[in-house]
């Protein structure tokens, strides 16, 4: 099967969800699955990330296909983007979202992919904000 995985991924910080990206990839790999990750190369602008950078220190992984392309706040790359996956006609492509602030993002590159034929798979993630007592469960079903 060919196989995307959109998300984050190296050159991004390993956090959780990078990491289980990676991971997921690797194993539908050993199952001699095509696979590419498409990450971003503009995640969050500078004002939003809380940290001191979002990038990796690591070296870059050797046995994983991943394309560095997302634009998180660029609508003509979401197009670019989502074209570029059309084209390729996946068999199955997996979304990892967790923020309302990548919906807009993913959503667009999503509506381009729904005109083919390709199963579309979804790992939501419940996000807890900082602000007290506020809990969000953001989801994308308007692109299926």
């Amino acid at each position: 099967m060919k196989i995307i995985i959109i998300g984050s991924a190296y050159p991004l910080r390993g956090g959780g969800i990078a990491t289980f990206n990676e991971r997921l990839a690797r194993q539908f790999q050993q199952e001699d699955n095509n696979v590419t990750i498409y990450t971003f190369s503009l995640q969050y602008p500078s004002f939003l990330f809380p940290g001191k950078s979002q990038y990796s220190n690591e070296r870059k992984p050797t046995d994983l296909n991943i394309k560095v392309c997302i634009n998180s706040i660029n609508p003509f790359n979401w197009i670019k983007v989502g074209n570029e996956i059309k084209r390729q006609k996946p068999d199955l492509v997996i979304v990892r979202y967790w923020l309302p602030f990548m919906g807009p993002c993913l959503g667009y590159i999503l509506r381009c992919v729904k005109k083919i034929n390709t199963r579309k798979w979804f790992a939501l993630q419940i996000i807890l904000y900082h602000t007290k007592n506020v809990l969000a469960i953001s989801h994308l079903q308007n692109t299926l």
